[in-house]
């Protein structure tokens, strides 16, 4: 088959929109692009769509009509027309006598339009699909949201002069007996502003769209802003192009929907088939759509919106913006209440409950090791073990000197200083450690001195360390070494650290339980910082494998520590090692960038 012949067989397809109304409007644009999206997702070849805005809010009759023919005419000379689509009833007349000068072959497809306009004989080739704008929505609307309401303030241009609006004037008389109607229709919009502003408390305004101001043209949702700023009632619509502007809704028409099932009748003629052959229907349905601000302003409950109701622009609660930080608050408060009310009630058997804590410690720690789902909370019960411990060890001191006759108030302000401050630190390993651990997040930076992170480290560990007889020493390069990371992860790996070499020195004789922190710098770009043990070293072969996750070379090892130490340094772009001492025992390093390249 030529390409000739291929023409011939299958003509080129193209659209022309015929709108009503101009470009500055929401509402048809919605509608034309909703068109365009379903034949470029859809049309099997490309289908180009033109656009004419006959703007007949400000230009009309048979001159305007003779004029518009012949540009028309000329402009598309060249281009093969065979769908016209045509926005709104007041175009629908217009668009039929162009069809038959200009284009007698091509499908004409109406859309928006109301039944009356619809239910006219058409020639061949003639479908689309009805809108039903009525003023029975807007009512409904009102009877839903303010009950009391008693009186109508009908806000808009004059109907005469509407375009979509044309049956409203006839639908108020089955309404007078239940509403009083007050028509603010065409009035300047300085005296609008001064009436909407002083209605009675049982009023409410409906807004029916102002498309000219001082003969200037602008859409209705441009206008609709100056009065709801300073009417003293609801404002109730029903197109969805209005949501947003002050509005508080109602069953609203959405333009989008009816472009969509408007396209997929355009999309059937284009494939071939005949217009004629596919009924007029009714389009979609209006749906309650409402503002949650403007619910909340005029004090209405939602508990009075249908359950299908689409409520925008609605702030989502504490509890749906912060869900997990509020359990795991509770779940850190009841698990602090529960160890002092477990202190309180059991401090004659301290020593029995201390141990009964370790074993189930311990059997958690079992647990979280063999169940690879629950890895990330066995992290976080694992970090959380020494600042609990600590806040547990103040805690039983505090009992302690609190039976003495003269207790050291200044000792005690002491122990609880530090219990506030073990608090705060197992608050921020939560924060912190969940947010590094967690794929995709990013960790806060802090510019801070590494030596301070060293000596906060150095505290924490002095009573186990002084409990095993292990002295702690500290080596360092200079009085300041700034580093950027976070200050409680470095901390963090440094009690990791030091706590696996204080566990391998638990058989060392007592003139090598020494464990020494080291802080070197690096050329101008690193700091290292060292811990080393005078224990019995590592085994060669497991030197490689030492920091890998739930690996560990002790009986009783939960195979997290070095693993989450691991985890922290290299998200700073550092690097953390083990090798073996000459002199026996174990040296931990690992390397930070320094703050500004060491500047």
């Amino acid at each position: 088959m030529t390409l000739s012949q291929g023409s011939a067989q299958t003509p080129p397809q193209s659209v022309l929109v015929i709108n009503q109304s101009d470009t500055v409007r929401p509402w048809p644009n919605a509608i034309v692009s909703a068109i365009r999206s379903v034949l470029l997702a859809h049309a099997a070849a490309p289908t180009p769509v033109y656009i004419e805005n006959l703007d007949l809010y400000h230009f009309g009759g048979e001159a305007y009509q003779g004029s518009l023919h012949d540009f028309l005419q000329q402009k598309y000379r060249d281009k093969p027309i065979t769908v016209l689509v045509v926005i709104g009833p007041a175009a629908v007349p217009i668009a039929l006598r162009l069809r038959e000068s200009l284009w007698p072959t091509a499908s004409l497809i109406f859309t928006a339009v109301d039944e009356a306009t619809a239910a006219q004989s058409f020639p061949a080739r003639v479908t689309g699909l009805t809108m039903r704008m009525s003023l029975a929505d807007m009512v409904r609307a009102t009877r839903l949201l303010l009950p009391a309401t008693r009186e109508i303030a009908i806000v808009g241009d004059p109907f005469s002069k509407q375009l979509y609006y044309t049956t409203f004037a006839q639908e108020m008389d089955a309404f007078q007996q239940e509403f009083r109607f007050t028509d603010l229709t065409g009035l300047p919009l300085d005296e609008l502003r001064r009436r909407v502003a002083k209605l009675p408390d049982h009023a409410v305004i409906f807004y029916t769209g102002i498309n000219t101001v001082q003969n200037a043209s602008y859409a209705g949702a441009e206008v609709l802003p100056l009065i709801t700023e300073v009417a003293n009632r609801p404002v109730i619509v029903n197109v969805e192009t209005y949501i947003g502007s002050g509005a508080v809704g109602g069953y609203l028409l959405s333009p989008t929907l009816i472009g969509e099932a408007t396209g997929r009748i355009v999309l059937r003629v284009v494939a071939g088939e005949s217009a004629s052959s596919i009924p007029i229907a009714g389009g979609p349905t209006s749906k309650p759509t409402f503002d949650w601000r403007q619910l909340e302003r005029w004090d209405i409950s939602a508990n009075r919106l249908p359950l299908d109701s689409d409520v925008r622009f609605r702030e989502p609660t504490l509890w749906e913006q912060y869900q997990w930080e509020i359990v795991a608050g509770v779940a850190i408060l009841l698990l602090q209440g529960a160890l002092i009310t477990g202190l309180t009630l059991e401090r004659h058997r301290r020593q029995r409950a201390e141990k009964e804590s370790r074993g189930r410690l311990l059997q958690v720690i079992h647990l979280n090791r063999t169940a690879t789902a629950g890895a990330f909370s066995a992290s976080i019960a694992h970090d959380l073990r020494q600042p609990l411990g600590a806040i547990l060890a103040n805690a039983e001191a505090g009992d302690m000197l609190l039976s003495q006759p003269s207790p050291d108030l200044a000792q005690l302000k002491e122990i609880l200083d530090d219990i506030r401050r073990d608090d705060r630190r197992a608050s921020d390993i939560i924060d912190h450690l969940r947010g590094l651990l967690k794929k995709g997040s990013e960790a806060k930076l802090q510019t801070f001195d590494i030596n301070g992170a060293v000596d906060a480290a150095i505290h924490v560990l002095e009573h186990q360390a002084a409990e095993q007889g292990i002295a702690l020493e500290k080596v360092q390069a200079r009085s300041s070494v700034l580093v950027k990371a976070d200050p409680v992860h470095v901390q963090q790996v440094l009690v990791n650290l030091a706590l696996n070499g204080m566990e391998a020195m638990s058989n060392t004789a007592p003139n090598r339980k020494r464990l020494e922190f080291r802080v070197t710098v690096d050329g101008v770009s690193d700091v290292e910082v060292s811990v080393a043990d005078g224990g019995t070293g590592i085994d060669e072969t497991r030197l490689s494998r030492i920091f890998d996750g739930f690996y560990t070379t002790k009986e009783q090892g939960s195979g997290l520590g070095l693993a989450i130490s691991r985890t922290i340094i290299e998200s700073y772009g550092g690097r953390i090692w083990a090798e073996n001492r000459a002199e026996g025992g174990a040296t931990m390093r690992f390397t930070l960038p320094l703050a500004g390249g060491g500047r």
